[in-house]
């Protein structure tokens, strides 16, 4: 049992992360109509921000993680100005293309910059650990459940109880509508990159003491993001979410319980399964106006 509990709180943490990068995924998608193939590099470069901070320039944890985050959020903004605005009159599969150009462009600019050497973030809450109804619990994984769940909620506290997350939604939902009505759309747009590089940025300061930090570790992650998109239904934020937390549970339970070599073939596997017989996902809806 106290196994199962270990497990069931590393398959949340992964899962929690997951939904983070799930989350920005989401959120671009529902603004742009952008498929951002640069998710993963997106938690990748929150990670190696964690490590230039707190590694490289050793600063204190919090203002480490102040200042990786404040530069994830310049580089939203950076790249809603160099990529997404001046193709946006392109059609959506040369924005698409341009976002898969852009995060192999950042992975080998992380190459350059940090080498092939994998790096360990370390953790605010290094060595602590909890007891949870008899098993060991590391308090990093606590933590990341704790931040994913605080950052859900001021998340829904933003989309729904500020005018500013009101225009967002608006201008998700029907964008010359919105710019009829006078909002700035093109700072709510740059705004939704920014939310979406924010949330890789906190994603990845958290995944960096759990996993080893190397140039390669964005792909696993954009497509664990992307079949939790899939699973819980695309477009959606508590399908995200909920399809991210499987995603993770699916992976941690698959690889103890039947084996590592198969742990991803579970979680593809299922992502297939709701392709094949409910596409729009569990909380996705029949008819999307945007492919």
């Amino acid at each position: 049992m106290t196994d199962l509990i270990q497990l069931l709180i590393n398959g949340l943490a992964i899962g929690s992360v997951y939904a983070l990068a799930a989350i920005g995924f989401v959120i671009v998608y529902s603004a742009t109509g952008v498929v951002n193939f640069a998710a993963g590099q997106f938690v990748m470069f929150g990670t190696f921000a964690g490590v230039a901070m707190l590694l490289n320039a050793q600063l204190p944890w919090p203002v480490g993680y102040g200042a990786a985050l404040l530069a994830m959020a310049l580089f939203g903004a950076l790249f809603f100005a160099v990529l997404y605005l001046p193709l946006r009159a392109s059609p959506v599969v040369t924005i698409i293309i341009g976002t898969v150009a852009i995060g192999i462009t950042m992975q080998n600019a992380a190459l350059l910059a940090f080498g092939s050497w994998p790096f360990r973030l370390p953790s605010p809450v290094e060595g602590v650990n909890l007891t949870i109804a008899g098993a060991t619990i590391s308090a990093h994984a606590v933590a990341v459940v704790i931040v994913t769940a605080l950052m859900v909620a001021l998340l829904w506290l933003l989309f729904f109880r500020t005018s500013l997350g009101i225009g967002m939604r608006a201008v998700a939902q029907d964008i010359k509508a919105a710019r009829l009505m006078g909002l700035k759309v093109n700072r709510l747009l740059a705004l939704s990159w920014v939310l979406a590089a924010l949330l890789a940025g906190i994603a990845g300061l958290m995944l960096g003491p759990m996993w080893f930090a190397d140039t390669s570790m964005g792909d696993p992650i954009a497509l664990k993001a992307f079949a939790a998109t899939i699973i819980g239904g695309f477009g959606s934020l508590p399908g995200a979410i909920i399809g991210a937390l499987f995603v993770g549970l699916s992976e941690v339970l698959g690889a103890s319980y039947v084996s590592s070599a198969y742990k991803d073939l579970i979680s593809f596997g299922i992502m297939i399964l709701f392709l094949l017989l409910r596409p729009q996902g569990v909380f996705g809806e029949r008819i999307q106006d945007r492919g």
